[in-house]
């Protein structure tokens, strides 16, 4: 007889676990309420659109709480019937990050750009969908520089002033312009515009209640060529950041960091097996 102590592990395959990764949407998106289901694998390089990357996040947690009532009956009581009066979910985790974008996100806020100096045409774009966010050819050449920050918006320009599509400049050489890190969380479009911003502010006004869309994921199985084989996938209908910005600036040895606490709501959704019913989440292990 094998004791408890020798006996295999379950599954050697879903052992291997990276970084989850976390998309917001800065509206409530339905996208999977109804029986739907991501179609692929999700690419860190390349954002369903509506949705941004906000990066990497630490010490994740999926806190779901039930209130549960009891019946007791007999000497001693015990219980003799149970049923469920309430149910709370969260998303809780630290980050590093705070990128203009991803801080308004995840905390709850809009924002609003403080433009600078004209708007430079997109001109032409890369190839694959992770250079086009960090490398772009303008039609002119702007009087931007190394650290700018930057903003892309329509060819009208009209969403400039609030757009989430921020990044930083990391050199200019000629008409090409070049990003910092991923570069646009959005992948411009020709003739977009470009425009230098010279502040970013954040609105969490009193009394505002936002609601937006989550995607937490991370991959589980991945194969010797960096293909993902099984990923895990939970999407969050809608969400409101509640507990504000706990920011922890540590010490000069150590990055900062800020904990989040998002809480989910309720929505009706339909299931893979057509089934409806209220629920916080969808979650998914897609082998694909």
């Amino acid at each position: 007889m094998t004791t408890t102590k020798d006996s295999p592990n379950l599954q050697l395959g879903f052992v291997e676990i990276v970084a989850p990764r976390l998309w917001m949407s800065t509206t409530y998106k339905n996208t999977y309420v109804s029986n739907s289901a991501p179609a692929a694998a999700l690419n860190v390089l390349a954002p369903l659109t509506g949705w941004y990357d906000c990066g990497s996040i630490r010490a994740v947690k999926v806190p779901v709480t039930k209130t549960v009532r009891e019946l007791m009956r007999g000497i001693p009581q015990t219980s003799r019937k149970q049923w469920e009066t309430g149910r709370t979910a969260q998303i809780t985790f630290n980050t590093s990050d705070l990128t203009p974008y991803v801080e308004a996100l995840i905390n709850g806020q809009t924002i609003y750009n403080t433009l600078s100096g004209s708007a430079y045409n997109v001109a032409s774009l890369r190839e694959s969908d992770a250079e086009a966010r960090s490398v772009t050819r303008l039609a002119s050449t702007p009087t931007l520089a190394e650290d700018d920050i930057v903003v892309c918006g329509s060819i009208t320009n009209t969403n400039a002033s609030t757009n989430f599509n921020i990044a930083v400049v990391e050199s200019m050489t000629g008409s090409i312009l070049t990003l910092e890190g991923g570069g646009f969380p959005v992948a411009p479009a020709i003739e977009d515009h470009v425009q230098k911003i010279t502040r970013v502010a954040f609105k969490d006004v009193m009394g505002t209640n936002l609601t937006r869309s989550a995607m937490l994921f991370w991959d589980d199985v991945v194969d010797s060529s960096g293909t993902i084989k099984v990923q895990h996938c939970m999407y969050f209908p809608k969400l409101q950041n509640f507990t504000g910005q706990d920011l922890d600036f540590k010490n000069e040895a150590e990055e900062y960091e800020t904990s989040i606490t998002l809480a989910a709501q309720a929505v009706s959704m339909t299931f893979d097996d057509g089934n409806t019913g209220y629920d916080f989440y969808k979650k998914w292990i897609l082998a694909y």
